[in-house]
């Protein structure tokens, strides 16, 4: 049946017909602990197994189970399938900047660096704060031309000059020889005393005036800068360790060199040729192309059609395939695509699309012509007999393997 997220409609023609337990002994399906409790039993189909990872909405489960349970040569075309899906994603997304992800992160760093490296809004501050204090001792010598200002030490030597003119006019006041007799007239203590007070005054005016207040300055533009200053200085600890996140996984020397893309693609090129006609040679040949590539999701598609061919070549002679292979090689594939980094859609973006493909391959509604293009029809009605498979033989290539 076909999953369109509240029934299921199709029957899936293209599976094995077997039991979970079977599929764990002989297709190599290892289920977490999490998953095979939502199984009442091991002796359910897999069909069913896989609706009720479906409708507990674990997608990647169900996509693991349906790796292990579809035929072996419908599932290349799956992985097929979803590669060119994943590819094309990669390849829209470089497009859009010519800029793999690699380089795109590249430029994100360096324009991270180069924000939090500038400077041009503290040097606006620093400025603006001298301009003001530029205009504001341009006021006070434009005040002092204006009305003649005297420092304090200026006024406190005039003040002096001024009570000593006020004793001499005072003493030439009294008749000659009076301040020198005993019993003549005294000074007045009222004028002494106002004249101390006087003095006092200016004298404590003039420590005011020439030392420095004990109390901080309260300066809004110096705060503004230190603000500024001290959140640049957080932001970068964790700017940079959002940044290295983000370089996962991290290059390692004596890693093998990355295989070229035309090796990538000869290895694709050669799993839809044995899809195409699932030879021994073909095989072979897939075999070849997958060493050749030497890692990744094309390597791995191309393993996948090798292991399932009807027979290997081993040193001894010939030896059928290990039905736990061709599983491992689809499920692999997938997970390698999902894996993949550049395109808009994310690792369970993928898995939601690979599901979708699987269970239109399922079903039969998405097979593929003589030159390896999808076709997309109708399935199969519920009746038609599993063994009877003369419709899907009719397309060139296509046909049910048991």
């Amino acid at each position: 049946m076909t999953w369109n997220g509240k029934q299921f409609s199709k029957p899936f023609v293209f599976l094995q017909r077997e039991d979970i337990r079977t599929a764990m002994a002989v297709r190599g399906y290892s289920p977490g602990d999490d998953v095979q409790a939502l199984f009442p039993s091991e002796m359910i189909s897999t069909e069913l197994a896989f609706q009720i990872l479906l409708m507990q909405n674990r997608l990647e489960d169900a996509v693991n189970l349906l790796s292990c349970s579809i035929v072996p040569r419908i599932g290349v075309w799956w992985a097929y399938l979803c590669h060119q899906l994943v590819t094309e994603d990669i390849a829209q997304d470089f497009a859009k900047d010519g800029l793999t992800p690699a380089q795109r992160r590249q430029k994100q760093a360096e324009e991270l660096a180069a924000k939090l490296c500038d400077t041009s809004d503290l040097d606006a501050m620093v400025e603006e704060h001298r301009e003001r204090i530029s205009k504001q001792i341009e006021n006070l010598q434009q005040k002092a031309r204006e009305q003649q200002y005297l420092n304090p030490f200026e006024r406190a030597r005039m003040k002096i000059q001024a009570i000593q003119s006020a004793f001499d006019e005072m003493k030439a006041s009294f008749p000659p020889g009076t301040l020198g007799e005993e019993n003549g007239p005294g000074i007045m203590a009222d004028e002494i005393a106002q004249m101390q007070a006087n003095i006092e005054m200016d004298f404590k005016q003039l420590i005011k005036e020439t030392l420095p207040d004990d109390s901080p300055i309260q300066d809004p533009y110096a705060d503004r800068i230190f603000e500024t200053l001290r959140a640049k200085t957080a932001a970068v600890p964790k700017a940079i360790e959002e940044e290295m996140n983000k370089h996962f996984p991290l290059k390692m020397r004596g890693l093998p060199p990355k295989p070229s893309p035309e090796k990538q693609s000869a290895a694709v090129q050669a799993a839809l040729r044995w899809l195409l006609v699932p030879s021994d040679e073909n095989g072979q040949l897939a075999c070849q192309a997958a060493i050749a590539a030497q890692s990744g999701p094309e390597s791995m598609l191309a393993y996948a059609a090798f292991w399932s061919s009807t027979n290997l070549k081993t040193e001894t002679g010939i030896a059928p395939t290990n039905p736990a292979l061709p599983p491992l090689g689809i499920s692999k594939t997938l997970l390698q695509l999902a894996l993949l980094e550049g395109g808009d859609m994310d690792y369970d973006e993928r898995y939601r699309k690979f599901l979708e493909l699987g269970i239109e391959c399922a079903d039969g509604t998405c097979t593929w012509d003589e030159h390896g293009n999808p076709v997309r029809s109708k399935a199969p009605s519920a009746n038609t007999s599993a063994a009877d498979d003369r419709i899907f033989r009719t397309r060139s290539g296509f046909g049910r393997q048991a």
